[in-house]
């Protein structure tokens, strides 16, 4: 049969009892440094007026051709090359910098060190973007090479994808990232990881901790650049509760969010999720009640992850992250940028996620004073907002008019909205039934709570709420 939105894969919610699986006294790991710093050494580059004195001379453009920023770029030294490329794509080593814009240093962007190697045909040669003249023969300026053929950020990138018993992973979105970014990494550089749990008794329970470690001990030392982990998991429909697995009559148990991710996340799991990127590809209860919320939350501080990404839809369908998932391997794993400021760039291409499900985006922040962290055991706060797509005539408020007229029962019947007032002089958005004997109007309201309306263009963007 083929797949269609009605018969692909869905990360269901259902109804399970709760767990208690802590018979004894549970044994912790100790969080460690609570201090966050940027995930990647290049998501704050330093400013460099060299470099960027060198992006304004002849025919150059002015925009990185990578990620069509214009921060500080430097400029392709062949001449009938228009590149230029900026130090966030390009790691830049001090000693270059240093250099540059000198007529000793030159620099070849990735485009035509690929040209170069079509030309003689060769298999992928190491990427030297910076040579200097020596002795009349051009040779590189740096022991070791800026990036392997068609890289921009080469740090080491572990991906791991945690999921339920039962769930089929076939054609998942962690496979999607892992194969858009072989063509970027080796197997030495890109680390891939796919692990079934269910701790649904506690037998089970000792038992996922013993695979726990061992896959810590497997995956060893933490030196990655990105971390990035899905958990694809059902959500209990009436609490928000997560599911852990089975108990001993086979029937799904579940926990509160805190539970499960410090269940999931056992031993030497723990230290490899701080500062890391947790997708939670899991139903919209999780993020739909105050308390699973404030559960959920409670877990991002006691694990320290840098952003967390949940979706609002009642039945979270995955297939739609796809668009999504490939800008973010181009735009955060390879280009280097932070995910908190290409969040809104990401949701802009992902048209039937906009259409599907509201972002929930979780960010971990050190709670300051005067400019110094609180001298607390724990100083993390996590800053919640959520994302939704409006359109003024179809999702006015980001809320989906009704299919049917309620007093018609029309189809589809629904005219443009217009700015109106309802019967306590609330500003509202109205849309008529366009049927002439009915003339029926709906009222769309504004979020309740602080929003920020993010303008896509003049009728549609997305409404940034806060304080979730």
């Amino acid at each position: 049969m083929a797949r269609t939105k009605q018969t692909a894969k869905k990360s269901c919610s259902g109804v399970a009892k709760p767990a208690k699986l802590a018979g004894c006294k549970r044994r912790r790991t100790s969080s460690g440094d609570t201090t966050l710093t940027s995930s990647s050494p290049l998501s704050s580059p330093p400013s460099s007026p060299i470099i960027a004195e060198t992006t304004r001379s002849g025919t150059q453009n002015r925009f990185c051709y990578l990620c069509h920023d214009s921060g500080n770029t430097v400029a392709c030294s062949n001449r009938v090359c228009s590149h230029v490329v900026c130090n966030v794509c390009i790691k830049i080593p001090q000693e270059i910098e240093d250099k540059l814009g000198s007529p000793g240093i030159s620099f070849k962007c990735p485009a035509c060190h690929e040209k170069d190697e079509r030309a003689v045909r060769s298999k992928p040669m190491p990427y030297f973007a910076f040579t200097q003249m020596v002795e009349g023969k051009s040779v590189p300026a740096c022991d070791k090479p800026t990036a392997s053929k068609a890289e921009v950020c080469a740090g080491l990138i572990l991906l791991l994808h945690f999921i339920y018993t039962g769930m089929n992973s076939r054609g998942s979105l962690p496979q999607v990232l892992n194969t858009a970014l072989e063509e970027y990494h080796t197997t030495s550089t890109l680390r891939y990881h796919e692990v079934v749990f269910d701790f649904g008794t506690w037998d089970k329970l000792c038992h996922w901790e013993t695979k726990a470690q061992a896959l810590a001990m497997e995956i060893g030392e933490d030196n990655f650049e990105h971390k990035v982990i899905f958990v694809s998991v059902h959500s209990e429909v009436t609490r928000g509760d997560l599911f852990v697995g089975k108990d001993e009559k086979g029937e799904d148990v579940a926990v509160e969010p805190v539970e499960f991710m410090n269940y999931l996340f056992f031993g030497g799991l723990r230290s490899l999720i701080r500062k890391s990127i947790i997708f939670m590809l899991s139903c919209g209860p999780l993020v739909t009640f105050r308390e699973s919320i404030s559960s959920f939350k409670k877990a991002i501080i006691q694990l320290q992850p840098a952003y967390t990404v949940a979706f609002g839809a009642d039945r979270f369908i995955s297939a739609v992250l796809k668009s999504f998932i490939i800008a973010f391997s181009v735009r955060v794993l390879i280009q280097g940028h932070v995910l908190c400021e290409v969040i809104t760039d990401l949701l802009d291409v992902s048209l039937e996620l906009r259409m599907h499900s509201d972002t929930f985006f979780f960010q971990s922040k050190v709670q300051t004073t005067s400019g110094l962290p609180l001298p607390s055991s724990n100083p993390l706060s996590v800053i919640g907002i959520r994302y939704s797509w409006y359109h003024n005539h179809r999702r006015p408020w980001g809320t989906a008019l009704p299919m049917s007229c309620p007093k018609c029962s029309s189809v589809r019947s629904w005219s443009r909205s217009k700015v109106g007032v309802d019967s306590a002089n609330t500003i509202v958005r109205i849309s008529t039934c366009c049927s002439p004997e009915c003339k029926y109007e709906f009222f769309s309201y504004p979020p309740v709570g602080p929003y920020e309306v993010i303008k896509e263009n003049k009728s549609m963007g997305w409404i940034k709420r806060t304080g979730i």
